[in-house]
């Protein structure tokens, strides 16, 4: 249990920290905010299961994102043969 405790610990320091990062990154045009808040929205996922819910019934990420992700992991499961056809062509 107390390391369960300190894994989410973890993940909210780590998650705060990128979401600062971010602001920084929109602040200075020199730094890139967008995989610091996608950083942030990981870590957040991985400490709140509501959240987590929340975000894949969102519609802008059903719309957007899920299929990219659906592409992405149905390139896992198949061999690396098949996914040099694929990416040939």
């Amino acid at each position: 249990m107390l390391l369960k405790l300190g894994m989410k610990l973890l993940w909210i320091v780590l998650g705060s920290i990128s979401f600062v990062g971010g602001i920084i990154g929109v602040l200075l045009p020199i730094i890139p905010q967008v995989p610091f808040f996608l950083l942030t929205i990981w870590c957040i996922t991985k400490v709140s299961p509501r959240f987590h819910n929340w975000l894949l019934s969102n519609s802008l990420y059903v719309k957007y994102a899920k299929p990219l992700v659906n592409r992405l992991e149905n390139l896992k499961r198949q061999p690396k043969r098949a996914a040099a056809k694929v990416n040939s062509k």
